[in-house]
């Protein structure tokens, strides 16, 4: 049996060491268009920050691949997808068989269509290269400009603050965070950055990059401009774009394979062609609390993926079990925060709130038919996994909601109501 991978990231990971705990004998091959053994994405602003070196962001020993007897070919792209001859085209020509495909492309950074945004100094926060190329150009660099406010834009200004350069976030929405967090959570971590000394501009889109050239024939200055919607002009030398993630669905074109805003999967994380599956950020699974097909992209999620797909792969037909495709946690300094779930309620949901602004503290507990459906935590997580496992499992809280909001509250209040998770 030949297993071939496409990816090398946390679904592609956890697939090959899946399928090779139940297939010893079968040729596992990762094709991969980086030119780096695996690692964390979600250590990126670390390594950015200087805070790890970049063996620290491996997700697996250097001797992974060999003990697991993986080869990898790093550096290719496959670019077309052959169901019927089960073969698949790479970049560099070279034909590459299978009898299980996995599908573990991921995302990549979504650019706007902004003028100007194809210029020098203008990286996306995705991968280690771009990584690389942000560190390449810093001690050039006073002032960056971050494109999004969302988990990834913020970390990345976290990170470049830390380094003493003057940063400063342009966000288009109303507030950080968007599609994470509520309006009162977003202001609680928004006051808390901009007093740590970030500027955060949200409601406010940009219109045009002027680039070096252009900058210093207008203006006479050095470094390039960021035009906003409202006339503001703001000054830098560089630019890194954080306004969302694109799923890498291309090789699907030309086949059978179903693609929404991502590739539709089964419940066995297969596609509609027979023995070609797809995990990660690049597919829809089903969520857990809204029971709609949606995209999930986040790291335990891709893992679990992984996990499933691998198994099936290698003939142990299981199941895919739906997770909460909303979960967040961050803390960019003093502030802890973490969402999950549906945090914008319907009509006839019920809500909970507790808020506590001189302590930088604000709880949100979203109930529907007596059942919590999404959270925010903001100061004060504890018992964020407790909340999570009400949320996943969909346990009946009718009569212990009073106690959710409680600075003590714990899964003790479960076990004496005779509710379990």
């Amino acid at each position: 049996m030949k297993y071939v991978i496409i990816g090398n990231s946390a679904a592609g990971i956890k697939c090959a060491e899946t399928i090779r705990e139940n297939d010893n004998s079968g040729e596992i091959v990762i094709l991969t268009d980086e030119i780096y053994p695996a690692y964390s994405r979600c250590l990126l602003p670390d390594y950015l920050a200087g805070e790890l070196d970049e063996n620290s962001l491996a997700i697996r020993e250097l001797d992974f691949y060999r003990k697991n007897n993986i080869t990898v070919q790093y550096g290719v792209k496959a670019t077309k997808i052959k169901p019927e001859s089960k073969e698949i085209v790479l970049d560099n020509a070279q034909i590459v068989s299978f009898d299980k495909l996995l599908i573990a492309t991921g995302s990549r950074s979504l650019m706007p269509p902004i003028p100007g945004l194809d210029g020098e100094n203008i990286f996306g926060f995705r991968t280690l290269q771009d990584v690389k190329h942000i560190l390449h150009v810093l001690p050039t660099v006073r002032r960056a400009v971050i494109i999004g406010g969302g988990f990834v834009g913020l970390e990345a200004a976290y990170a470049i603050y830390g380094k003493g350069i003057e940063v400063t976030v342009v966000e288009r929405l109303s507030q950080i965070l968007p599609s994470q967090f509520d309006g009162k959570a977003a202001q609680i971590l928004h006051r808390d950055m901009q007093q740590e000394g970030i500027r955060i501009i949200t409601g406010n889109g940009i219109k045009e990059i002027l680039n070096p050239t252009l900058w210093q024939k207008l203006f006479g200055k050095k470094g390039k401009g960021v035009l906003l919607d409202n006339g503001e002009t703001l000054q830098c030398e560089l630019i890194i774009v954080a306004a969302g993630t694109k799923p890498n669905t291309e090789v699907t074109q030309g086949t059978a394979i179903k693609v929404a805003r991502g590739i539709i999967v089964d419940e066995y994380m297969e596609t509609a062609e027979k023995d070609i599956y797809a995990a990660g950020d690049v597919v829809e699974t089903v969520d857990a609390v809204t029971g709609k097909r949606q995209l999930s992209p986040i790291w335990p999620n891709a893992v679990v993926q992984g996990r499933i797909a691998g198994l099936n792969m290698a003939g142990v037909t299981t199941p895919y079990t739906a997770l909460i495709g909303m979960q967040n946690a961050v803390e960019f300094r003093e502030v802890p925060a973490m969402a999950a779930g549906i945090t914008e309620p319907e009509t006839n949901d019920e809500v909970i709130v507790v808020e506590k602004e001189r302590q930088n503290k604000y709880k949100k507990f979203v109930i529907r038919d007596g059942k919590l459906i999404g959270m925010i935590l903001v100061g004060d997580i504890r018992q964020a996994g407790v909340y999570n496992a009400l949320i996943k499992n969909r346990i009946d809280i009718s009569r212990t909601k009073e106690y959710l909001s409680r600075d003590d509250f714990n899964f003790g209040y479960f076990l004496a109501s005779g509710v379990y998770c």
